[in-house]
């Protein structure tokens, strides 16, 4: 059930993107990956975040119900 296991969703500039990955297993930590093919990203994991703060607002999230299919991620 979704809304029972954890999942990662996807900001941009402060406004939630895209769907959600919904994390088949519970782990005590993730380690976040980029892949790109000719471009470049930009990313903000709360390293500095007096610095940097993040632009997104977790006190207004909101649960995602819609989830990207495991074909979709691979």
């Amino acid at each position: 059930m979704p809304e029972k296991l954890p999942y990662i969703f996807f900001t941009q500039n402060g406004k939630q993107i895209g769907k959600a990955v919904l994390l088949k297993e519970n782990f005590d930590s993730y380690e976040p990956t980029v892949r790109t093919r000719c471009c470049s990203v930009e990313a903000n994991f709360g390293n500095d975040l007096e610095a940097k703060p993040f632009c997104y607002d977790i006190t207004k999230h909101f649960v995602i119900k819609e989830f990207y299919e495991d074909s979709d991620v691979d």
